[in-house]
This record gives C-alpha cells, sequence and structure tokens, in this order.
C-alpha cells in the first residue's frame, strides 16, 4: 500500500481517484515537525506552497517517487535534489492560467482607476476625493508583460480586446501571438510600458529581475502589477519609488516572505492593492488544481505517465 502525504485537504471524490490501495495523511499548514515526520515513510506527496521541499527534506525521505505540485509554480522545490534521488516531479500548468489572467486583470483595472483608494476614502467621509484624486483611462495605454507564457498571452487578449491596451512582451522564449509585439529586453520594456506586469517562474535567473535599477526605467506615473512570485521584485526599492510618488501604484499578490510582515514597507504605501497569494483561489479553480495535482500521482501509482512532469 501505497502512502501519499496531502498538504491540501481533498473531498472523498478526488481520493478515491487514488484507489483503495492508498493510504493518505494530511498534514495542516506551517506543522513543519508533523509534515518531516510524516515524510519520512511516503511514497507520493501531494504539495502546496505551506511547505519547502528543500534537499534536505528529499534525502531525508528515501521512499518518496513523486511530488505533484498544486500549482504551476515549483520554487519550492529543490529540482536538482529531486533529480539526483528520481523523484518525479508534476505540476498543473493549464488548471489556474485563465483564473490568474482575471485576478491581473481585475488588478489592472482596480489600480488604474484607483477603486481601492475611492473606496477607503468614502468610507471615512472623503466624498471630495473624486476631484482631488483622479484615475486614468485605459484605452490607449500600453501593458508590458515581463513574461509571456500561457497567463501572460491571457491577460493580454483580456486587455487588449476588452480595454484598448496596446501590448508589449519580453519573454527569453518567445512566440508570436495575435496582438503582442515583442522586445528585446526587459529594459526595453520597462522604458515603453504604461503598466509593467509580471509572469515570470521564480529562477536563479529571474530573482529581483525588477531590482533598483530597472524600476528607475519605469515610465514616472506607471503601475506595476505581480501576480508571478515575490521574488521578482526589490521590494523595499518598490515601497521607496511608491512613497515619493515617482510610481503611480503596485498591485502585488505575491511577496517574498509570506505571510506579508505587519511591518512590511509596502503596507504604509497608501497607493499600492494588496491580496493575499489568492490569484488562483477561486472555487472553481481550487478544485481544478486538486483534480490535476491528484492525477498525477493517481497515473504514475498505475504505471501511466503523468501528463504534466517539471523538467529541469
Amino acid at each position: 500500500m501505497s502512502k501519499i502525504l496531502l498538504t491540501k485537504k481533498l473531498d472523498q471524490e478526488l481520493l478515491d481517484l487514488l484507489g483503495a490501495q492508498a493510504r493518505t495523511v494530511t498534514v495542516p499548514d506551517h506543522q513543519d515537525d508533523l509534515f518531516d515526520r510524516e515524510l519520512a515513510d511516503t511514497q507520493a506527496l501531494l504539495l502546496s506552497t505551506a511547505y519547502q521541499m528543500t534537499r534536505e527534506r528529499i534525502m531525508a525521505a528515501p521512499h518518496l517517487k513523486v511530488i505533484s505540485r498544486t500549482g504551476v509554480g515549483v520554487d519550492n522545490i529543490d529540482l536538482k535534489a529531486a533529480a539526483e534521488r528520481g523523484v518525479l516531479v508534476l505540476n498543473t500548468p493549464t488548471a489556474n492560467s485563465e483564473t490568474v489572467a482575471e485576478h491581473t486583470a481585475a488588478l489592472i483595472l482596480a489600480l488604474v482607476k484607483q477603486l481601492a483608494w475611492y473606496d477607503r476614502a468614502i468610507r471615512q467621509g472623503n466624498f471630495a476625493i473624486r476631484r482631488r484624486n483622479l484615475g486614468h483611462d485605459l484605452d490607449g495605454m500600453t501593458l508590458g508583460l515581463l513574461g509571456c507564457g500561457r497567463i501572460g498571452r491571457l491577460v493580454a487578449d483580456k486587455m487588449r480586446l476588452a480595454f484598448g491596451l496596446s501590448v508589449l512582451a519580453y519573454d527569453p522564449y518567445p512566440a508570436d501571438h495575435p496582438g503582442i509585439t515583442f522586445v528585446d529586453s526587459p529594459d526595453a520594456l520597462c522604458r515603453q510600458s504604461d503598466i509593467v506586469s509580471l509572469h515570470m517562474p521564480l529562477l536563479p535567473e529571474t530573482r529581483l529581475i525588477m531590482n533598483r535599477e530597472r524600476l528607475a526605467l519605469l515610465r514616472p506615473g506607471s503601475y506595476l502589477v505581480n501576480t508571478a512570485r515575490g521574488g521578482l521584485i526589490d521590494e523595499t526599492a518598490l515601497a521607496e519609488q511608491l512613497q515619493d510618488g515617482r510610481l503611480a501604484g503596485a498591485a502585488l499578490d505575491v511577496f517574498a516572505d509570506e505571510p506579508l510582515p505587519s511591518d512590511h514597507p509596502l503596507i504604509m504605501c497608501q497607493n499600492t492593492i494588496l491580496t493575499p497569494h489568492a490569484a488562483a483561489l477561486t472555487t472553481e479553480c481550487s478544485a481544478r488544481v486538486a483534480r490535476q495535482a491528484v492525477e498525477g500521482i493517481a497515473d504514475y501509482l498505475a504505471g501511466r505517465k503523468p501528463a504534466h512532469i517539471v523538467r529541469l
């Protein structure tokens, strides 16, 4: 009987997909000692963002054969250590694309139209803000996509077709897409965009891609949106540029440290919209992601090739 360690509670229908020969154990978030104990004799792991699969943990799990990540990003898995141990890593790249793209579009709209500012002000009795703090028209703006995979292309389509934005993109592996003009560097993207939206994985070569120097290349009065990974941005430098008014605003769903510390400088910036790594957490998307992650484990245990294998 295979032991499957779950870091996400599953309903009975999904448990049934794993088969009668599987024994499942669920570990709640932030229970590291319990997680490590249960991992020691686990064959398959269904992994959320709550735990880091470090080299030490992978090497301390001699029976582990497969890790199925409930999401696209695998930056919480040491892929080299997994490869050395022969542990197969799976993810769910097609389950959350539409949902994250919708969240990104919602953040862009709320940011440029200043909906969060207006809401806060009117609750404080400040109706006069309607004349003092004006938003902008999206039509005619340029959206720059730093990374242009599934999610980036969906964001491009939504913003271009519904709101009339021009779309630029930088991607190290560009693929032609209607209505998107590719530029040859992140620097060129920053210089030419009114709104920059990040859609890159967190890798050694992308960590802090929006560093202090590149943030300074953004146009004065422009906006930054991140629904990818917090480690892509120098958050301290971003907060400084937001506080001095050089940037008009930022909308962030992800952060270098999560949960976001209560004394983080971004919390003090009034021209920000902050959401709690929730872009993919709709009812429908959560169900799709869980099913796709479970199907990957079920396929492996049944001797079938899983659909979404992560390669180094």
